[in-house]
């Protein structure tokens, strides 16, 4: 069945970008990129890691288009493959140099700015810095649920599906995961409780 949130003029561009459109494989890139980018930064901790994983990540679903079904959500199908990629290079960390997906420039990575502006960009460097540290600290199926969640616009079952896990484990491990981050930065951890059902461990 169709996803509804899924727009007619995405559908073009997969079509097309199956065609081998160019215009159409920039576009989609332009689309996504900076969410790749950002779960692929999360999840390794390193940016050239990061670019790698969103290179061969766009890379591999460009070729596989012709298998991919045009009524589901194309963002999910490109995060899990930066999702299974991304714990690939953080189990094997090994760093490859990053090269265009072709050579053209419209497809040349850069890194997003981000969301929000720092008050100050030491704070920013060290606070990012402390996170960062805090991450590695997490067992990698934890780093992928909470790298997914913070990207503020997957629903638990997209991020279900993304890494093909059921709701209750994304939960789970989403609660751990924030727990112990709380421990790792109790300076950074929000004020509020977390809600009851989100304390009782989902097996």
């Amino acid at each position: 069945m169709p996803d509804p949130a899924v727009d007619q003029l995405e559908i073009r561009l997969l079509e097309q970008a199956a065609a081998g459109v160019a215009d159409a494989r920039r576009d989609l890139f332009e689309r996504y990129r900076a969410a790749a980018y950002r779960v692929g930064l999360r999840i390794t901790g390193r940016h050239e890691d990061a670019l790698d994983v969103t290179q061969d990540a766009f890379i591999r679903a460009f070729e596989k288009l012709d298998t991919f079904e045009r009524g589901a959500s194309f963002k999910t199908w490109l995060l899990r493959i930066v999702s299974n990629r991304a714990l690939d290079v953080l189990r094997k960390r090994r760093v490859r140099i990053a090269a265009p997906l072709d050579n053209g420039d419209e497809n040349r990575i850069e890194p997003p700015a981000p969301a929000i502006s720092p008050e100050s960009g030491m704070e920013r460097e060290e606070i990012g810095s402390r996170i960062r540290l805090a991450m590695e600290k997490l067992p990698p199926d934890q780093r992928a649920v909470i790298s997914l969640y913070a990207t503020g616009d997957l629903t638990y079952g997209e991020i279900a599906e993304t890494l093909g896990v059921p709701i209750g484990t994304v939960m789970s491990r989403l609660f751990h995961a924030r727990k112990k981050l709380a421990a790792l930065l109790p300076d950074l951890a929000p004020g509020e409780k977390p809600k009851a059902a989100e304390q009782e461990e989902v097996t």
